[in-house]
């Protein structure tokens, strides 16, 4: 079970021949490449409702469509020639990466995308999922929903499912929200409360949040999106970390 929209993470688990349920509120039809390459296929549960983080990322794209450039470019990508164009360059470059990683004979995994909300997922049934990934996504949950929302994660995946969770996580003593990507930056409290996670070493929270900021790697290869949106985790592509990323594993 993936949790969290498009993220690269359900391509490479399918890749190692692992069957992915990815759940968000922001999926749309997948395009050529992923239903040829995935056999990846798209339902809306019943029960979806959307939501005011939702509103903001159709927003959001909203505004980034407004550049004619972009405008342009989306043109050009649904069109039926460069849609089955896209899907073969797809699927040969990672049939490459295949091969060299000596994954020739390992089954490729299907993904099923499904939207839906975590806080209500009726539909699908107790104990489903081997384990739950999710990257950059939990703290977009508003912080009155993040219980029923894992309770409703827990009573999906088994009872010894596998945890690999990215959040975001604050050097403050208190849990604050970030307004440009409407996300929650939890306290090591509240990380520790909420997710039942133990620090890992003896790591002090604001220098580490001083290493992120003196990250020239992370500066200079900042995703082009960020310069274009003040509705972003960098918001207009100003290189000034608020938030620390942090991982979570069980």
């Amino acid at each position: 079970m993936q949790v969290g929209g498009g993220g690269p993470v359900q391509f490479l688990m399918a890749e190692l021949g692992f069957n992915v349920t990815n759940i968000d509120l922001n999926l749309n039809n997948p395009g050529v490449a992923y239903q040829k390459r995935y056999q990846c296929t798209y339902e809306v549960s019943p029960s979806f409702r959307n939501t005011s983080y939702k509103t903001f990322l159709d927003e959001s794209n909203k505004a980034k469509a407004q550049y004619l450039k972009t405008a342009i470019k989306n043109m050009i990508k649904q069109s039926i020639p460069y849609k089955w164009w896209s899907a073969k360059r797809y699927i040969e470059k990672h049939e490459q990466w295949r091969r060299v990683n000596k994954l020739a004979t390992t089954r490729t995994g299907h993904i099923k995308w499904l939207k839906g909300n975590l806080c209500n997922l009726p539909e699908v049934a107790d104990n489903t999922f081997d384990a739950v990934v999710s990257l950059s996504a939990i703290e977009h949950i508003p912080s009155e929903d993040l219980k029923t929302a894992f309770k409703e994660i827990k009573r999906v995946v088994k009872p010894n499912a596998c945890w690999a969770v990215t959040t975001s996580g604050t050097e403050k003593s208190e849990t604050w929200f970030h307004e440009p990507s409407q996300g929650n930056c939890f306290s090591s409290n509240d990380i520790g409360d909420t997710f039942g996670a133990i620090p890992k070493g003896e790591q002090n929270p604001i220098e580490i949040l001083q290493k992120y900021r003196n990250n020239s790697y992370l500066k200079e290869n900042l995703a082009k999106f960020y310069f274009k949106s003040g509705r972003y985790g960098m918001p207009w592509g100003k290189w000034d970390p608020k938030y620390i990323p942090v991982g979570i594993f069980k």
